[in-house]
Formats: structure tokens, C-alpha cells, sequence
């Protein structure tokens, strides 16, 4: 693969037109991977004259001492030798350690708050959208990783070439169809280094175990064979999660509509010195969801809504499985007594006609 071919691939991907007016966020951790990102992006940007759409920003864990310092200089350096904007953000261990207890996961929170930092760079400076560095090979293994974790349908579908964040911004990964062959192969022909993370090679971490120690044996078991299937089988699950997309769509409308008649009730009532309706004892963390909305629809439907409602909210998923999704859901639609789920999510009735999903945080002393 020449080096036009690389960034041809890389362009039917994320074509040039989308952001070639648009501001462009590559997160680069100083990896092969994100280098290589990094500068294709840059080369297809100079000969189009639109670098100045592109700023780099590194996020330093603070996890590896004076290797994750080598890390932020050698991307600092790299995007000023490309006239590139660059930014540096280090995530508070202090934080990461509370996270890490709260996700059950010291993966899952350096994600979280990674993406968190990356959000608020990426719209300070004006960004529409954010480059990742993901490709074929992380690809499937997080399919591996998740069929091992117990993961649903939605889960299979694997890393997304598109993720839309908001209005303003979406995540955009144009390697996927690249492996980290394809990735090395270039780097080698631009006689570009990179930095390698120690970390990697930790069997301290699922995912390095996959990549270290599964792999190899899928690959002596079915050589050239297994990726394919996994592919198939990601093709399947999203095709199948695409009809439910559409069906919780439909639900979250109906549920915000609801919403939206409650509030208008409890407004005029408020207008007219009535009793309020609520019961407005509750912390700033919550979701007041009507029940009747809920109630006579497939369980399937009700678990997906929740879900996307974690997810927004920023709540730990990790901990749910699936008898918290169905003992929230058969609560949420029967009205049952109070419980609590993980990360110290309650589910109570404010009303015989809501359910309400709310995050209460331990006090400080």
C-alpha cells in the first residue's frame, strides 16, 4: 500500500469536503496509531491548504511518570515541526481514583474522563469534529472484549465510524478500515517514529490479554478465517439494533412529549397557588420518567431507553447486567417499592404516575 493508498482509504472514510471548512480535533496520544492519523490528516490538509483546520490534542493520564511526559512532548513537538495548534489536558488522579471505584473499572473511568476532556477541547476551540485513531484491529478486539463481558446486541456492533455527540460535535474514525499493519506500513515509509506504551503489554489489563495471548490461538485455530466471522456477526447485530434505534426513538419522543404535558400541569398549578404535584426532596442528579409510557411496550424496548438514558447521564454501566436492567425495568413499569441499583442509583415514585431514576451522592463530612 503506497502512501496515497493510505490516505485515499483514509478519505473514503472521512472525505475532504465534510470538514474542509470545518475545524478538525485529532486526539493523539503520540501511538502508532494516532500518529499515523495525525499525519495523513496533516498531508491531505497541506495539499488542500486548509491545515489551519487542524489543532491535536494529548491527554496525559499522569499514569506512567516520565514515559507519559515523553508521550506529551513527543506530540507537542511533532505537531509544531507540522505547524499544527496543540493542546495538552491531564486528568486529576484524584478524580480518575473516585471514578475508578465508581465504574468498578480503572479502564472504563480513564475512558470516560479522556472522551470528557476531549469533548471540552475539542468545542473551546471550535471543533465540529473529533478524530480517533481507531482501526481494524481494535475493532475486533472489542468485539472479543465484549462478547466475553456478557454484552447485548447493541455492544456487538462493535466501534462506530461515526458517533454523534451533539449537535455541534461527532466523533470520526476513518481507520477503521485500516489495520495496524497498514498502519505501520505507512509510518515506516514516511520514516515517521512514534512512542510505544508500556502499559501495553500488562496482562494486568482484559483487553492486552486479548490482543497478547487470545488473538494468537484464534489465529493458529482459524487463520484468516476468524476476523471475517466476527465482522459478520457485528454486520448482523448492528443491522437488528438499527430497528430498535428506531423503536426507542419512537418511545423517547412519546416519554419527552409526556414530560413536557406534566411540566405545562405542574406550571398552571403553580400559577394558580395549587399544592405542587412533586415532591421536589430529590438531588441534582436525576430523571423523572412517566410510567404509563413505559407500561405494554416489549421489555427489550424499555431496557434500550434506560441505557441511552446511562449513557447521557454519565453513569456507570458497567455494573448493570442483565438482571439490574430487568429488575429496573420491572419497576420502573409495575411501580414497585423503592430500590437501589449500582453507583447509588435509586428508582422511586414521586407519584403514583412517575418513576423517578436518581444518582445520590455520598456526603462529605
Amino acid at each position: 500500500m503506497t502512501l496515497n493508498d493510505f490516505e485515499n482509504v483514509l478519505l473514503g472514510s472521512f472525505p475532504l469536503e465534510q470538514w474542509a471548512k470545518r475545524r478538525v480535533c485529532l486526539a493523539t496520544s503520540g501511538g502508532a496509531d494516532s500518529v499515523a492519523a495525525l499525519r495523513a490528516l496533516a498531508r491531505v490538509a497541506e495539499r488542500a491548504g486548509v491545515s489551519n483546520n487542524l489543532f491535536v490534542v494529548t491527554i496525559d493520564h499522569r499514569s506512567r511518570g516520565s514515559e507519559s511526559d515523553g508521550d506529551v512532548l513527543f506530540v507537542r513537538d511533532l505537531s509544531n515541526r507540522l505547524h499544527i495548534d496543540f493542546f495538552a489536558r491531564q486528568i486529576d488522579p484524584n478524580e480518575l481514583q473516585q471514578e475508578s471505584k465508581r465504574q468498578g473499572s480503572w479502564e472504563s473511568a480513564a475512558r470516560l474522563l479522556r472522551y470528557r476532556l476531549l469533548f471540552e477541547t475539542a468545542r473551546q476551540n471550535g471543533a465540529r469534529f473529533l478524530v480517533t485513531a481507531h482501526h481494524n484491529d481494535d475493532q475486533l478486539e472489542t468485539l472479543l472484549f465484549r462478547i466475553f463481558r456478557g454484552s447485548g446486541l447493541d455492544g456487538l456492533r462493535g466501534i462506530a465510524p461515526y458517533r454523534v455527540v451533539d449537535e455541534s460535535l461527532t466523533i470520526v474514525r476513518p481507520l477503521l478500515n485500516l489495520n495496524r499493519a497498514d498502519i505501520l506500513d505507512y509510518l515506516e515509509k514516511l520514516g515517521q517514529p512514534y512512542r510505544t506504551d508500556s502499559s501495553n503489554a500488562l496482562p494486568t489489563y482484559a483487553r492486552n490479554r486479548i490482543r497478547n495471548e487470545l488473538i494468537p490461538i484464534l489465529e493458529t485455530l482459524f487463520p484468516g478465517k476468524w476476523q471475517n466471522s466476527l465482522l459478520r456477526l457485528a454486520q448482523l447485530a448492528n443491522e437488528t439494533e438499527s430497528y430498535f434505534d428506531k423503536r426507542v426513538e419512537e418511545l423517547a419522543q412519546e416519554v419527552n412529549l409526556a414530560r413536557k404535558r406534566e411540566n405545562a400541569y405542574v406550571e398552571t398549578l403553580n400559577k394558580l397557588h395549587a399544592e405542587p404535584v412533586q415532591n421536589e426532596n430529590k438531588s441534582d442528579d436525576y430523571v423523572d420518567l412517566p410510567r404509563a409510557q413505559l407500561q405494554n411496550v416489549p421489555e427489550e424496548i424499555v431496557v434500550r431507553l434506560l441505557r441511552k438514558i446511562w449513557k447521557e447521564r454519565g453513569w456507570a454501566l458497567g455494573e448493570m447486567g442483565i438482571e439490574e436492567w430487568r429488575r429496573l425495568t420491572q419497576a420502573a413499569t409495575s411501580g414497585t417499592p423503592t430500590c437501589q441499583l449500582p453507583d447509588a442509583i435509586f428508582v422511586s415514585f414521586p407519584n403514583e404516575s412517575t418513576v423517578r431514576l436518581e444518582r445520590k451522592r455520598k456526603e462529605r463530612p
